[in-house]
């Protein structure tokens, strides 16, 4: 599956905004979409385009047509030291499956076209829609209580950090594994045959 990154422009807007006002966006990250009105969220974009790259940037995931399945961000950009955070939500009808590619061609884009070296994650506790809570346990190197509050609620964070050679070395093994499995299948296709 190709996910092709680009960056936010102001015709994503809308569809941006309306995805920070839905419940599961909200829940899950944040709910500042609740308090704050269209016009406001809207410039806010608009600023972050025209005004703020230097600490923080949105991008707008695609499928090979141009059709936006979800948008990227990263803040806390920090340039001398190549490091950001990463976060991403996808639109509703693209969840499940297109989380992991989107996520795999954004790191890729941060370490080969941002020159990035240590990606930081992190995600809210309750929210399973990419990792379980036992992958969540796993990849998480700081627990974090009352991190967030969310829908009325106290979330708490895990937060972990991924180094360019980290994801290199299982982008390798991930091409690797799926070379060698595509061989089998031709391999028992043939004997089939």
């Amino acid at each position: 599956m190709k996910i092709i990154i680009r960056h936010f422009q102001e015709q994503d807007v809308p569809l941006r905004t309306a995805l920070l006002r839905e419940d599961s966006f909200q829940a899950n990250l944040t709910d500042f979409a609740v308090t704050t009105g269209d016009d406001a969220l809207d410039r806010g974009q608009l600023r972050t385009i025209a005004e703020e790259q230097h600490t923080k940037r949105i991008f707008t995931a695609c499928r090979p047509g141009g059709q936006v399945i979800g948008f990227l961000w990263i803040t806390d950009v920090d340039w001398r030291s190549q490091s950001c955070e990463l976060s991403f939500a996808m639109l509703p009808r693209y969840r499940g499956g297109f989380g992991p590619p989107t996520i795999n061609a954004a790191r890729a884009y941060l370490y080969d076209e941002l020159n990035m070296e240590v990606v930081v994650d992190q995600v809210l506790e309750h929210n399973t829609m990419l990792h379980s809570r036992d992958e969540l346990s796993e990849l998480s190197r700081m627990r974090c209580p009352y991190d967030s509050y969310t829908v009325g609620t106290w979330r708490t964070a895990r937060y972990w950090t991924r180094r360019r050679d980290e994801f290199r070395a299982w982008r390798a093994g991930e091409d690797r594994r799926r070379t060698e499995l595509g061989a089998r299948i031709r391999a028992a296709v043939r004997e089939e045959a």
